[in-house]
């Protein structure tokens, strides 16, 4: 096999990003990667400068109000790492979006391990982007980060003067303690103009379908014990009589100085043209550019979407194709006055509709939308999620109507698939139901599915389809094949099945509604908290006689029933609520003694080849699926044993 050729067309450089190099060095000490031989790995800081005026731009709150230069241009500065052949041969990128400033295509596609990441967060991993000629581009977007890559985002000012609004935050403690922090899945993003503030509000609710309780103001501050003693604070919140385990918290406050969270879309954007156009530090153009996100960044990714930003200055495309992993049918605080990116589970702007990519009409509001209603150039879009997902309540919004009561005509340039009995967070072996990093659990084992083959294979899909070959058709639960059914469906049937099963109360689950976030909601600027309305379709996958997803992308694990594997896993007893899901796992439970390896593995081998044959799985990864079902089924046979 030869040496691709480059594109010999290039458009003039879309938007003025300048690239830093900070340092250039040869990667994984030289190793050639197939015919494109060796890479290097660029760092350095990529300088961005967007014209309010420009329609592109149009959608990003505040961005008016942002400072500028004597041009009238708004300047912000992200990180970057760049991993490209050395000599230019390759002709596709990929646009890595790092969630919460970790890079994710090194581990989700690359497969490389978490101790090799731990040294070196851009370990190869087996290279298989590398191998197929890709060169990988992590942006840094998000402007609030701890470690990892960052942007950072212009202020609003209004007169020159810093803004003020509305902060929500929403926390569910795991033990009862005096005081808590209300950083959202990390530090505190906006720390409160004035502690004392009286128009602050803690509010308290047992479940997400409740109305909330306000707690008296005179009965909570901003504080925290230390020592036996009282003291004043900007990251806590001291409640009288403490925070009860479990229930669910939610605090509003004002916070000053605001800052252009959209920007960090305008980086994705103009970073990705501008690479594309051959403006960056790697030697020579792409004909082809793709994006990949995760969880938030899948989210992020969507909400690009949402606001058309799919053209380059020169009016042509900037992504050809974007790979939306575990995103559900959620966008999120990306885009709206004091958003808080890492937010997760708080009704914001980026929780309403749209929720699909094809446009239809919401029968709860009368709005008429779709996620891809803006874009002047349509990507090629695959979408991937896990059971997980669809029972967070919002997965199934992506193909069916907001009500519910219809399957949606897919959309023609995207696929969507559910990888059947996963979970958010990957399967997890040793068996375990504890977190190592925070030591918070569920009620059951974590679900052990690893569902990595079927991330690659669909990204593997993306990248042919955008070349011209037709991917695997979508494969998702339907109301036409009656595959989609409600949580409490399938919670019955885990009653009458499993009675001895702890299992989640269908009316504690909470999911996305109609959320009114006061009048200058258009503009970006919400009031919180949102009033909360009528409640959007809530569907999961229906389940077979072993409990297992009968829709979706079934793996062997799943196929052949070794054990029972959910997206829902009950919050442990001692971490209060135990009737509600502990956040991003599921549960494997098993029960009957598995068949004997022998046997096993000739049907799992069977099961492997057909999704080879489909395309739902990479031929270069049959002996993986076949390894991790080999190791599933070994974790049965010792569940047995004890």
């Amino acid at each position: 096999m030869g040496r691709p050729t480059h594109d010999p067309h290039a458009h003039d450089p879309p938007a003025i990003a300048q690239w830093d190099v900070a340092t250039r060095r040869e990667y994984a000490d030289g190793e050639p990667f197939g015919p494109w031989g060796p890479f290097e790995i660029v760092e350095g800081r990529v300088h961005y400068a967007v014209d309010p005026a420009d329609p592109r731009n149009c959608g990003i709150v505040d961005l008016a109000l942002a400072p500028r230069d004597e041009r009238g241009l708004v300047r912000f500065g992200g990180d970057y790492t760049l991993v490209t052949p050395r000599d230019g041969t390759a002709t596709k990128l990929l646009i890595d979006v790092p969630n919460r400033g970790r890079r994710l295509a090194f581990s989700a596609l690359n497969r490389a391990s978490p101790g090799d990441l731990l040294n070196d967060p851009c370990a190869p991993g087996d290279g298989l982007l590398f191998r197929r000629g890709i060169a990988v581009a992590s942006i840094g977007w998000q402007w609030d980060v701890q470690a990892g890559l960052g942007l950072d985002a212009p202020e609003v000012l209004e007169n020159g003067e810093a803004v003020e609004g509305d902060v929500v935050c929403r926390v569910q403690p795991a033990s009862d303690r005096p005081f808590v922090s209300f950083g959202q899945l990390g530090e505190v993003t906006y720390p409160p103009t004035d502690p004392d503030d009286a128009g602050a509000k803690l509010l308290v609710r047992d479940h997400d379908n409740l109305p909330w309780t306000e707690i008296p103001r005179a009965s909570w501050r901003f504080a925290r014990e230390r020592d036996g003693r009282l003291e004043r604070s900007d990251r806590f919140v001291h409640l009288d009589g403490g925070f009860e385990k479990g229930r669910i918290y939610t605090l509003v406050y004002r916070a000053r100085g605001a800052r252009v969270t959209g920007c960090g879309l305008l980086a994705l954007r103009d970073a990705a043209a501008s690479l594309r156009a051959g403006a960056g530090p790697a030697a020579g153009t792409f004909r082809h550019v793709l994006a990949f996100g995760a969880s938030q960044t899948g989210r992020a990714l969507r909400h690009l979407l949402h606001l058309g930003l799919n053209t380059d200055a020169a009016g042509g495309p900037v992504f050809d194709g974007v790979h939306i992993h575990i995103a559900g049918g959620q966008r999120g605080d990306f885009n709206h006055r004091f958003a808080q990116p890492s937010s997760a589970g708080v009704p914001a702007a980026g929780q309403r509709f749209p929720f699909s990519g094809t446009t239809t009409c919401d029968s709860l509001t009368g709005a008429e939308d779709g996620l891809y209603a803006r874009l002047e150039h349509m990507p090629k879009v695959v979408v991937t999620n896990t059971s997980w997902e669809y029972w967070r309540g919002d997965a199934a919004l992506t193909h069916v109507a907001p009500d519910g009561e219809r399957d949606l005509e897919p959309h023609p340039n995207e696929r969507n698939y559910l990888f059947a009995g996963t979970h958010h967070v990957n399967g997890i072996l040793p068996p375990t139901n504890t977190f190592a990093l925070t030591g918070e659990k569920a009620r059951h084992t974590f679900n052990v599915v690893n569902h990595t083959p079927l991330v690659r294979a669909a990204f593997a899909n993306l990248v042919g389809w955008v070349e011209g070959e037709s991917p695997p058709p979508s494969a998702v639960p339907t109301l036409r094949e009656e595959t989609l059914v409600g949580r409490r469906t399938v919670l019955d049937r885990f009653a009458v099945a499993r009675p001895d099963l702890a299992r989640l109360d269908a009316d504690r689950l909470g999911g996305l509604r109609v959320l009114d976030l006061g009048p200058l909601v258009d503009a970006g600027v919400c009031a919180f908290p949102a009033r909360e309305g009528a409640a959007y379709a809530r569907l999961v996958a229906d389940v077979d006689a072993t409990l297992n997803e009968v829709a979706g992308i079934r793996l062997p694990d799943i196929a052949l029933s070794v054990g029972c594997h959910s997206g829902w896993n009950p919050r442990h007893p001692d971490h209060g609520a135990p009737e509600q899901p502990a956040i991003f796992v599921g549960f494997t439970v098993f029960v009957d003694e598995p068949p004997p390896v022998e046997v096993f593995e000739q049907r799992a081998r069977a099961v492997t080849e057909d999704l080879v044959a489909k395309g739902y799985v990479l031929a270069e990864d049959f002996d993986l699926v076949l390894a991790n079902s080999l190791r599933v089924h070994r974790a049965a046979r010792q569940a047995h044993r004890e």
